[in-house]
């Protein structure tokens, strides 16, 4: 305290004096030294008396201290001896637990009131929430209520009249001040014209009368002078006229004189007057050879040359023996084969008829009238042609028959060493033509007298025996005699004085005969002796290819690895190329006969994707690739070919193999559906055991397969040119139709291409690509009753391809999508054992089929079907136990199931049910009518006995009904037919089914057999021909005239057609009146328009004809186009041969659908009174072809 104070008035003191002057500070300085000094000093001593003091006190303190620690230890250690006792320890035990309940209770009061509070704050809070929300959605709700109400206003047609009304108005007004500024406009630019105009015609007026004045003036001088200038003109054209006249006249006798005097001059017959000398002779002889011969033979050799380089040969069936067909080809050199006659006729006419070029003139006319067709002309020519050599034979002196060798008919063979410079005759060469004449017009009698004479002839030449047995086997082939046609042809074959040419055909023919008779050594033998002869390569390759078969046939093992070995060698050689194809397919062919199936599938593969190949072979290597699966019960594969084989099968015709695909390809769809079907959904429920990242890395990996695909499908289009331009050199004939022209179709690609540029085909791959992955993993589509296809639901993007999430979305992720994958699963392994038991008869696969259901699914709903199929296929393997004890389960549990109605003993008409019957009555409907169709006409009437009973539904009565009563009249129950209709009729006045019965009726009508009469009185024929229906029908028999054309109806005459007869059989008369036919199955409207392209054929190719076509039904499913009328058969065939030319006529047909005939008048009677074509196609084979 006493240092504070000191403290105190040090400061104070400083203050003061800071305060001071300086003179003053000085003073208080020393002043305050001293004061300072001594207050140190009594510091000092404060301080020193402070410090005694406090080192006693502080001494007297620890002593206290220390008396007090001693008292605090006595009481501590009194202390721990009372806490280390028992008592202590209980008391502060309970006084801790007492502490721990009583801060428990504490803690728990107080979260309770933090519970209560935040619970309190939650609640306010989400009332405010609330409040606040309902609030908002009420201004939200009501602000929609508002834009509803005024967009239901605008949508109203209260707001569009209004809007439309004043719309009207406004355009009304503006309309009104336009029309109001526009007529004052007008009216003022029309003074002004008027004023204009007005000016314009007083002036032009005055102009016009004093040019009138002048012009009428001028126009009276000169008709007077014109009038003058024109009767002399006239005088002098008449008399020019006249002179003219009269110099053609004197020009034109003048002329006419000078031909005839010339034609007088240069007869055959004038010539024959003249001496025969040796100059004379020398210069006909050589006027005749190098003027005209000359010509002509180049000509026919050039006509010819050209006839086999278009030649066509199809070398898997019989070849023809010639390469050129009169009857077929004429139309194709008949303009050469006219210039060689003009040129032959001219050099007869105009040279003496004793040169020795006359007889080759007249060989090459005969040869230019047989190639044309004009088969009488042709026998003449040669004929006459032989009859010179006899002319020429009777002037000599001296003959060998004279010396007892016999009358002879040929030129002996006189042969030397200067042969070449002497004429050769063509004598014995006319005579073989004329029987190959014969031949050719189906007088074989006559050819073979020729041809026995010739052989029998005592001058009978060896060279000749080539071409003796080549004749022969023309006449042998045309008989239809083909084993004795082969040793001729072998005989032929093996002359050297035959052309290379024929000794191939020859040899070719001959070993297609010896395989077909299944002489296979002897086919082999010809067959090498074609290669022999260094044929060209198309007939190298396939006399190799049927070499290669009959060796194959004859089972030698050596021999066969020997063509194997050459078959792989044709491979390697490069001029080989556009049949590979056909050589994969024999090596596949060779390794299934050796029971390699899988080599035989890669080989017929590989032959499939060879670059040339044809659209014939790929479909015979889709068939037997095929047959190969369906052997192999892989029926999906099977499936796949067939369809394949049955894309390509119109380029084929009669190929056993095809239409077996064609048969079995229908029938393998019925397994293939339920295949898929169970593949796809198996694969969507193991999709849908997988996590979502693994599913959509599933789907990626698919979305990148189809833009794969995509690009590969844009490739082709892109390079779609170049693969047409590698098609064309193996494509089909060329015909007018665009799209059956590849080089039209490939300019038409390129200018596309050059305008466009390579735009992919994104349309069709849209449709592909959203239908692809739901043809592979929905296919509730092709099920019966199944749930609407999720094929619509798909989103693709701008390329075409599913987007992720719509393929994600198919996916069975909930367990209801599961069922029904699942239901889709057991409804498709009943489905496919169906299909095996009912269609294929394939057992085992069935049962395999029920028992994976039965495992996989033991509670599966198809209980009662999977017993029915049991027992069914029990039953037809004769295993009559196991199907009583299944049709006695299937009774027990499921008595009332439609299946335990099939298996209860019942009547006849249910003992037949088959598998087939279990379905709904529509489609058991649809099956029997296509039984009809098919004309299985018993099955159909034992289905409508079934269907009657089992189905009882008032609905398909009518149409049962009118399918029993067509399938009676097929059975040839008329009558029968006849009544059931005609109740049908009386009982359903108007049922919409009228028209259907009326029809059937109306074939019953005309099928059914009657009492012809062959004269009909005048009113009967009016009569009938007022009740025949306007439809289709026999026309000698209908008279129907009006479905024909006029011109028709100018030819035939009703009522004589009617009462002409028919023949009793066919008759051949060639020269009789002849018609062209063109047959067609069943009335459609190809067949019109067939008819319609033939009409316009004849309008322009043969105008002058007038040729008339019309339709004649001979049954339902069997037509005929008749074109009428030709003089004789060879008329008709000339034109039958130039309208089988035009392809494009009948491209709406496959080959083998249509034939076209000619038939005489006399025998299209009795074809249209038969109403079936098979008789005459056989009459009309046997002389006609």
């Amino acid at each position: 305290m006493r240092n504070k104070l000191v403290l105190v008035l040090i400061f104070s003191f400083l203050s003061i004096f800071a305060t001071q002057p300086v003179w003053a500070q000085k003073a208080n300085a020393d002043s305050a030294a001293r004061a300072r000094k001594a207050a140190l000093e009594a510091l000092h001593a404060a301080q020193k008396h402070t410090q005694d003091s406090i080192r006693a006190a502080r001494q007297h303190r620890i002593d206290s201290m220390t008396a007090a620690r001693k008292k605090v230890t006595d009481s501590l250690a009194a202390i721990r001896k009372y806490r280390n006792s028992k008592h202590y320890k209980d008391s502060v035990a309970k006084f801790r637990q007492h502490r721990l309940d009583s801060i428990k209770e504490v803690r728990q009061s107080r979260l309770d009131s933090i519970k209560t509070a935040r619970q309190h704050v939650i609640d306010s809070v989400r009332a405010e929430r609330k409040e606040r929300t309902d609030s908002i959605k009420a201004v939200q709700k009501a602000r929609a209520e508002k834009l509803a109400a005024k967009r239901k206003y605008r949508e109203s047609k209260r707001y569009k009249d209004s809007v439309a009304v004043l719309r009207q108005t406004r355009l009304d007004s503006i309309r009104a001040v336009r029309k109001a500024y526009s007529d004052s406009m007008i009216a003022a630019r029309k003074a002004i014209s008027d004023s204009i105009r007005d000016a314009r015609k007083q002036y032009t007026d005055s102009i016009t009368a004093v040019r009138k004045k002048a012009l009428d003036s001028m126009k009276a001088i000169r008709q007077a002078r014109t009038d003058s200038l024109a009767k002399v003109k006239e005088k002098k054209e008449k008399a020019r006229k006249v002179k003219e006249k009269e110099k053609q006249q004197k020009l034109d006798l003048a002329l006419k004189l000078k031909i005839e005097k010339k034609h007088k001059a240069w007869s055959n017959e004038s010539m024959l007057k003249k001496r025969w000398g040796v100059p004379r002779r020398q210069i006909q002889n050589t006027f005749t050879r190098y003027n005209y011969y000359f010509n002509a033979n180049k000509k026919m050799d050039e006509a010819l040359l050209n006839m086999q380089r278009i030649n066509k040969e199809n070398y898997d069936s019989l070849i023809a023996l010639f390469p050129f067909n009169p009857d077929r080809d004429s139309s194709a050199i008949a303009p050469d084969m006219d210039s060689i006659i003009h040129k032959v006729s001219v050099g007869i006419q105009i040279h003496d008829p004793r040169t020795k070029w006359g007889d080759d003139l007249y060989m090459l006319l005969g040869e230019a009238y047989y190639y044309k067709g004009d088969y009488q002309n042709a026998i003449i020519a040669f004929r006459y042609t032989v009859s010179i050599y006899e002319q020429n034979k009777k002037k000599e002196k001296e003959h060998k028959s004279n010396k007892g060798e016999g009358p002879s008919i040929l030129e002996e063979d006189k042969k030397s060493m200067l042969d070449f410079l002497k004429h050769q005759s063509v004598h014995n060469e006319a005579i073989l033509w004329l029987a190959r004449t014969f031949t050719q017009i189906n007088e074989t009698g006559n050819a073979e007298s020729v041809l026995d004479l010739v052989e029998a002839d005592p001058n009978f030449p060896e060279s000749l025996k080539g071409r003796l047995a080549l004749e022969k086997a023309n006449i042998k082939l045309k008989e239809g005699n083909y084993k004795a046609a082969s040793g001729q042809l072998t005989v032929a074959s093996q002359d050297a004085e035959l052309s290379n040419m024929l000794r191939q055909r020859c040899a070719f023919l001959a070993g297609q005969i010896y395989q077909s008779r299944h002489e296979d050594s002897a086919a082999i033998a010809s067959y090498q002796q074609v290669l022999d002869l260094h044929p060209k390569i198309e007939m190298d390759f396939y006399t190799r290819k049927h070499m290669a078969d009959c060796i194959m046939s004859i089972g030698d093992g050596k021999q066969q690895g020997e063509v194997v070995s050459s078959m792989k060698h044709l491979l390697k050689d490069g001029k080989y190329a556009p049949y590979y194809d056909q050589v994969y397919y024999l090596l596949g062919m060779f390794s299934l006969k050796t029971g390699n199936a899988d080599e035989a599938i890669t080989y017929l593969d590989k032959g499939i994707k060879s670059p040339k190949a044809t659209k014939k072979q790929k479909a015979i290597s889709y068939a037997h690739l095929g047959s190969i699966y369906y052997n192999k019960e892989d029926y999906i594969a099977a499936k796949a070919a067939y369809d394949s084989a049955g894309a390509y099968s119109k380029y084929v015709q009669d190929d056993k193999e095809v239409d077996l695909a064609l048969r079995r390809s229908p029938v393998l769809g019925d397994v293939a559906g339920p295949v898929m079907t169970i593949h796809v959904q198996d694969s969507l429920l193991a999709l849908a055991a997988l996590d979502e990242r693994e599913q959509r890395s599933a789907v990626r990996r698919y979305i990148r397969m189809l833009e794969d695909r995509r690009a590969d499908s844009i490739y082709r289009a892109e390079n779609a040119g170049v693969v047409a331009a590698e098609q064309v050199g193996n494509a089909e004939p060329v015909v007018a139709w665009y799209f059956s022209n590849p080089a039209l179709v490939q300019q038409g690609y390129n200018d596309f291409k050059r305008k466009w540029g390579n735009r992919p085909l994104t349309d069709n791959w849209r449709r592909i690509s959203a239908i692809g992955f739901v043809s592979n993993s929905n296919v509730n589509a092709q099920q019966p009753g199944s749930e609407d296809n999720d094929a619509a639901a798909l989103e693709v993007d701008e390329n075409g391809i599913p987007t992720e999430e719509s393929l994600l979305a198919l996916i069975p992720n909930t367990d209801a999508q599961k069922d029904k994958a699942r239901r889709l699963v057991q409804r498709a392994y009943i489905d496919l054992a169906n299909a095996y038991v009912i269609q294929l008869e394939d057992y085992p696969l069935a049962i395999k089929a029920l028992d994976t259901l039965d495992y996989r699914y033991p509670q599966h709903e198809h209980k009662a079907h999977d017993l029915y199929l049991r027992y069914l296929v029990a039953i037809r393997q004769n295993k009559f136990d196991a199907a009583s004890g299944y049709s006695a389960q299937l009774l027990k549990q499921y008595p009332n199931s439609q299946y335990a109605e099939l298996v209860r003993p019942s009547s006849e008409d249910g003992a037949g049910m088959d598998g087939d019957k279990l379905q709904s009555l529509q489609e058991y409907y649809d099956a029997t009518y296509d039984l009809l169709m098919k004309r299985q006409y018993t099955e159909v009437l034992q289905r409508v006995r079934v269907a009657r009973k089992k189905y009882p539904d008032p609905k398909y009565n009518g149409r049962l009904t009118i399918v029993e009563g067509s399938a009676l009249a097929g059975t040839g129950e008329y009558n029968t037919a006849d009544t059931l209709l005609n109740d049908f009729l009386k009982t359903n006045v108007n049922d919409s089914l009228r028209e259907w019965a009326e029809a059937v009726l109306r074939y019953i009508d005309r099928v059914k057999p009657k009492e012809v009469k062959h004269i009909l009185p005048t009113d009967t024929m009016k009569e009938t021909e007022a009740k025949i229906p306007a439809m289709p029908a026999d026309s000698a028999a209908t008279g129907n005239a009006k479905d024909k054309p006029a011109a028709a109806n100018k030819d035939v005459d009703m009522k004589n057609a009617v009462k002409l007869s028919p023949p009793d059989k066919y008759t051949y008369k060639p020269q009789d009146e002849h018609y062209c036919v063109f047959v067609f199955p069943g009335y459609e409207a190809r067949s019109m328009g067939v008819k319609a392209a033939i009409g316009d054929f004849n309008t322009f190719q043969y105008s002058k004809e007038h040729l008339a076509t019309n339709i004649d039904m001979l049954n339902v499913g069997l037509g005929v186009v008749a074109i009428k009328k030709f003089d004789n058969a060879a008329a008709a065939k000339s034109y039958m041969n130039a309208l089988k030319a035009k392809a494009q006529i009948f491209r709406e047909y496959k080959p083998g659908e249509y034939k076209v005939l000619i038939i005489s008048a006399t025998n299209y009677l009795k074809l249209l009174a038969d109403k079936t074509d098979g008789p005459y196609l056989n009459f009309y084979n046997e002389n006609y072809k």
